[in-house]
């Protein structure tokens, strides 16, 4: 069951070919191949129906984008190609033509496609095309072994992020091309990490960028996940063009840079709009707090680029706290702003993307003028979708995909009325067997609040109320700055299919709630955030929907989910019978992670973040404060509310999944964990079971693809194995 259930698309992308026609990506797990697949598809949406083209597997490509309606480009598209044999191309297209095709393999390594670096951007203003990819390594002997950290986890090997802008002239035969490398040159030599590369539409010789920088100290914080890093929008001008050497090379652009944003904000997702006639050009960006937890409420900014002498603006704030529980809780988005995310309605311009909002995601309009928000995707019929934006065609339109825990992605679109009514016809749904679709339509799903617990929900999928109880799983993010949504899950649909009650606890510290509920765990891991779990199993109880027992109540949950998993069955040992962890957190040990910080700032021990050196405070004697190293005292502290110092009290089955290249979690901590209860059992529990299997090449999510299948299917034969 579970490889159908994770060999259903998932749209990822979309873009408006024309008026008629969308192009939605999506991918599968292919669980033959053991592959992740990129598939697109052809959808017409013009009158009087939506039909759709047969679906076609990307292959070697790695990203692609088409240039926008009112560029110079219009209407190419832009493809990055790798193949198996480590060959690099950039593609130029117009229509079904082939423009331009350039090797780049010897210009650098691989393309960047990650969403912390990776802007696939036309130029407004001339034939030019600019991308990311990771910069050839230094030759000379003495540099090859100048120690360079790379960007931590799901980023191994990537050291080096570079701009790289493509130019081509399309009269000349043959066609005549560029490649050049942008180098920025920094204040007083700071390195600066460039991506997320957005033209000017005023000028050719400027670009804007996303800058991520070491801390003082010299680290690079991993990126993955964590949206408080040191990083701003930074101003790039760019020399007169320079044509490359040869066809293999890439010529170095020395480029003046100027950083936009100030050193207490950790700043992403530069976008541009402009609009020729009316000689209006803005840039929007994301913003959070530099340092303390890891993701949060974000605040919306813009900045008038014909007008810069105006300061830029925040268009929408942070929300501290929401006025009722219904209420807007602030923008909270996965990791950027759509690549296309503006709208044109009655004169006005408005940013369309999608947000968490409680335990769904919501499509928001935002007014550019002075930051109004409203939400387009209300529950109006109780099936609580969570969506997500894929694209807009830049006037009335948008293209979104939408799902429930027990209705796959459905791509839907978006049309908003002069008036501002927006109406929804769902344009293409995968292909469900008859038989599956009438197992998931046996399924129920709500998000119950958790009574005296703040603003805990969890999200519950179920059989029918009218049966008896099922033993409950509870299903618990990481993080804990995470959230779980009312998205379909393969995993939990399995589980509920399996004859389980799955609930997913959104415990304090969850995004989507307000930023007073984040901030409310740090100093609080392992009391607040396993109080909040607890009280939902009790809640849960008392609700009738799940019961009390021996094999009755278990537990699944990785990363800071596994840490509440162990601290649950260390501290209410009666309570649940078996339990699954993954890449847990159990000691606290802040020097084995991508992100030492984490382990400071949640715990409430001050870590200072600033995206620039000269914004570290001076102490008396001059010198700048450095990032903390924990006293004894902060660590015995720690240590007691680590999910270890309740070990010898575990009586559950306990099977590990570990995964051995994880940088974020070493997996130290669920060694030390696995040999503790092993001889805990041994000597004190023999009928107690405790497995763990080892993933030696998988990082910290244990996303691939032949790895989630054996992690599901095994976890869920544990759990048959000690249900009543």
């Amino acid at each position: 069951m579970y490889r159908i259930l994770a060999e259903i698309p998932v749209p990822t992308a979309a873009h408006f070919v024309n008026d008629d026609v969308v192009q939605v990506y999506s991918s599968i797990n292919d669980n033959t191949r053991d592959v992740k697949r990129s598939l697109s598809t052809a959808i017409f949406v013009g009158s009087p129906k939506s039909s759709v083209a047969p679906t076609v597997e990307m292959g070697d490509v790695v990203a692609s984008i088409a240039a926008p309606p009112g560029s110079v480009c219009f209407p190419r598209r832009a493809v990055l190609r790798q193949t198996s044999e480590e060959k690099r191309y950039l593609e130029i297209w117009v229509g079904d033509v082939l423009e331009v095709s350039k090797d780049v393999t010897k210009a650098h390594k691989s393309f960047y496609s990650e969403e912390f670096f990776s802007s696939l951007s036309f130029s407004p203003l001339e034939l030019g095309f600019m991308y990311t990819a990771e910069a050839n390594e230094p030759t000379e002997a003495v540099e090859k072994f100048k120690f360079t950290p790379h960007l931590g986890e799901g980023l191994v090997g990537k050291k080096r992020p570079t701009i790289f802008i493509f130019r081509w002239d399309s009269s000349a035969l043959p066609c005549q091309t560029s490649l050049a490398s942008v180098s920025p040159i920094l204040p007083g030599d700071h390195p600066v990490l460039f991506g997320q590369p957005v033209f000017s539409p005023l000028a050719k010789d400027t670009i804007y960028s996303t800058g991520y920088e070491y801390t003082c100290d010299g680290r690079l914080l991993g990126v993955r996940w964590c949206y408080n890093r040191p990083s701003g929008i930074w101003e790039i001008k760019l020399p007169p063009t320079t044509d490359t050497a040869d066809d293999d090379s890439a010529t170095s652009l020395r480029c003046v840079s100027k950083k936009l944003t100030p050193p207490n904000l950790s700043c992403r997702s530069p976008r541009i709009y402009y609009n020729a006639e009316k000689q209006a050009a803005k840039l929007f960006w994301l913003s959070c707090a530099s340092g303390g937890p890891h993701a949060g409420t974000l605040s919306l900014h813009v900045s008038d680029l014909a007008a810069p002498e105006i300061k830029s603006q925040v268009l929408g704030d942070i929300v501290w706290e929401p006025r009722e529980s219904d209420c807007f809780p602030g923008f909270y988005l996965d990791a950027n702003l759509p690549v296309s995310p503006f709208i044109e309605l009655g004169g006005e311009v408005f940013l369309v993307f999608s947000s968490t909002w409680g335990s769904r995601t919501t499509v928001l309009l935002v007014s550019t003028a002075d930051g109004t928000m409203r939400n387009l995707t209300p529950d109006s019929d109780g099936r609580l979708y969570s969506w997500s934006l894929l694209a807009t065609d830049g006037s009335s339109r948008f293209v979104c995909s939408r799902s429930a825990p027990t209705i796959p992605h459905e791509v839907v679109l978006g049309e908003l009325a002069p008036l501002g009514e927006v109406s929804w016809s769902v344009i293409h749904a995968p292909y469900i067997s008859p038989s599956l679709r009438t197992a998931l339509s046996g399924l129920t799903y709500s998000v119950i609040s958790i009574p005296e617990r703040g603003r805990t929900q969890t999200v519950v999928v179920r059989g029918s109320p009218s049966e008896p109880p099922l033993p409950c799983i509870q299903f618990i993010h990481g993080g804990p700055h995470g959230v779980t949504t009312t998205a379909f899950s393969p995993n939990i649909a399995f589980f509920a299919l399996e004859g389980y009650t799955v609930s997913s606890p959104n415990y304090t510290g969850s995004t989507g709630f307000g930023e007073s509920s984040v901030r409310a765990l740090l100093g609080n891991c392992g009391t607040v955030d396993v109080q909040d779990c607890i009280a939902t199993v009790r809640h849960l109880v008392n609700l009738g929907i799940s019961v009390e027992g021996k094999g009755k109540q278990f537990l699944i949950g990785g990363s800071h989910g596994g840490f509440l998993t162990a601290h649950l069955i260390g501290q209410f040992p009666d309570v649940f019978t078996a339990a699954v962890i993954r890449n847990p957190v159990i000691s606290t040990d802040p020097m084995s992670s991508d992100i030492p910080d984490w382990y400071f700032n949640e715990w409430n021990i001050d870590y200072p973040i600033y995206s620039s050196p000269q914004g570290y405070p001076e102490a008396a004697d001059g010198t700048r404060t450095l990032p903390p190293r924990r006293t004894p005292a902060e660590s015995l502290r720690i240590f007691s509310s680590a999910p270890l110092a309740y070990v010898d009290a575990v009586t559950a089955h306990v099977l590990l999944h570990m995964g051995g290249g994880d940088l974020r979690v070493t997996p130290t901590h669920g060694l030390d964990y696995y040999h503790a209860l092993k001889g805990n059992a041994r000597n004190k529990r023999p009928e107690q079971d405790i497995e763990m299997h080892w993933f030696e090449k998988e990082g910290h999510s244990l996303d691939g693809v032949e790895t989630s299948r054996i992690v599901s299917q095994t976890s869920r034969d544990w759990f048959n194995k000690y249900r009543n």
